[in-house]
């Protein structure tokens, strides 16, 4: 039995995807490239290696936590789990720590320095061959692919490694890398440590590509394993997609500690103009209001996300697909108030798609700084007059790569909050009559009230317009309709 090459999607939301992944990788290079403080640096390294070792092990069934996990690499004894948990944690971070001096030392990827973290992961595990092949049948626990038979192994992971040597040129780097992991696992070339091997080996290929490391994380365990179900059944999308999300991930840690260094150093200039009482001042009234605001986004969130169900249980001719990406943490709040770079911006993707004509569209929303205030810190005096900066989740759509700003005949324009409650900036087509003054020509006005109409508003003019979904009514009757429903 051969490994088969999976199928690579041609879908163009993917292939979309992993060239947003390859800038956001080159912006984070160009930031790493000017050099790095040793001391964060280091920081950096430990925070991911001992996510790392905690994740891939309670993977496995590890019983130690994050904490434990921690205590046990900083030295310390923990007598209250299996000894063989402590010697797992030690030997996946002796392991790590070894691909880092590797990639240091622009070691080749190869079946040599295979086995040599296959010995590093299981040493001193009782019973199992540390840096061996398997010489027994195998089975994985819930799965319906049989690994190979034993003695077709060694063949079989030369054949890759030959693959992967002779076809790197003709694939996306976390192509290739969710291939050669989904490969390898499908091999299950060992009696044990296939799982942590093969996590290490993909961030040993994606280091060597100039990527940072991923972390797979207990809570994706489900996806882990789904997609390289499906993977085994000869389509690898999924596995690249969360190879993707993870990259992003990783990328949103690297960012979150440089700009905090950053955000440190500039403390510290201004201590004696603003000093230590009045900074953390001002940064609890920021930490009070990104709590509401991320309090009110996710309630958007839950009112777009319903009324998309709604419509699909509905609509049979057209086909709803989201995906969701975390909100922005309390770091990155900070980092957009104080224009700092932050890379992923997306909250949700949604894709539609009418398969009555074949229409379709994707449609975004990504945080922003709202730009009418000056650059601003948590640093600036307390009391000082000045409009408060904010982020916003604006809406955009996608189409055949290409992005653009929806016109007047879509209302919605952006998201965000207003003291407590949400708020809605819309195109001004008759949403406040009452309005007078300046604010009655205003191109863009905001709205408070009522969330829900405006959210499915909004879908129903990205039905009416995009996708001919009540097309018989008139644009004024559909408007009205739609808004006194």
């Amino acid at each position: 039995m051969k490994y088969k090459i999976p199928n690579i999607s041609a879908d163009l939301e993917l292939n979309e995807n992993l060239q947003n992944i390859e800038k956001i990788i080159d912006n984070l290079n160009k930031r790493r490239d000017n050099g790095l403080d040793p001391g964060l640096e280091q920081k950096l390294k430990k925070h991911l290696l001992i996510s790392s070792v905690y994740n891939s092990n309670a993977i496995e069934g590890n019983q130690l936590s994050l904490r434990e996990t921690q205590i046990i690499l900083d030295g310390m004894v923990i007598n209250e789990r299996p000894l063989k948990d402590e010697v797992e944690a030690r030997s996946l971070a002796n392991a790590t720590e070894y691909l880092y001096r590797l990639i240091d030392g622009r070691e080749p990827l190869s079946k040599r320095t295979l086995m040599e973290l296959h010995t590093l992961i299981m040493e001193n595990i009782p019973n199992i061959e540390a840096g061996a092949f398997r010489k027994e049948e195998v089975s994985i626990k819930n799965s319906n692919h049989k690994p190979i038979f034993w003695s077709d192994i060694e063949d079989e992971v030369d054949d890759m490694f030959k693959w992967m040597n002779r076809n790197m040129h003709k694939f996306d780097p976390i192509v290739m890398c969710a291939i050669m992991h989904h490969w390898l696992a499908w091999i299950h070339p060992f009696s044990d440590g296939n799982g942590r091997v093969s996590r290490l080996f993909t961030n040993f290929f994606l280091l060597q590509k100039g990527y940072p490391e991923i972390v797979i994380k207990i809570s994706d365990r489900d996806n882990y394993y789904n997609s390289l179900i499906a993977a085994d059944e000869g389509n690898i999308t999924h596995l690249v997609e969360l190879l993707s999300d993870k990259l992003r991930q990783t990328v949103n840690i690297y960012e979150e500690f440089i700009n905090e260094y950053d955000r440190q150093l500039a403390w510290k200039q201004k201590y004696k103009e603003l000093g230590e009482e009045k900074y953390i001042q001002a940064k609890e009234t920021y930490s009070y209001q990104y709590e509401v605001w991320k309090s009110q986004l996710n309630v958007f969130k839950a009112l777009l996300l319903e009324n998309v169900k709604q419509l699909d249980s509905v609509l049979p001719q057209i086909t709803f697909y989201t995906k969701e990406y975390d909100i922005l943490t309390y770091s990155q709040y900070l980092d957009f108030i104080e224009d700092r770079k932050v890379s992923n911006t997306w909250y949700i993707a949604l894709s539609i798609y009418n398969k009555n004509n074949d229409k379709s569209l994707g449609i975004v929303f990504y945080f922003e700084r709202f730009k009418y205030t000056a650059k601003a810190s948590v640093m600036n005096k307390i009391g000082q007059k000045e409009r408060p900066p904010q982020i916003k989740l604006y809406v955009t759509a996608r189409k055949d790569q290409n992005s653009f700003r929806f016109g007047r005949d879509v209302d919605l324009v952006n998201i965000g909050t207003w003291g407590d409650q949400l708020s809605f900036g819309v195109h001004n087509n008759d949403w406040s009559p009452d309005l007078k003054g300046k604010n009655k020509k205003a191109s863009i006005i905001t709205i408070k009230d009522n969330p829900s109409k405006i959210v499915r508003t909004f879908l129903d003019q990205i039905l009416f317009n995009y996708f001919d979904v009540g097309k018989k009514l008139t644009t004024t009757k559909y408007k009205n309709n739609s808004r006194n429903k």
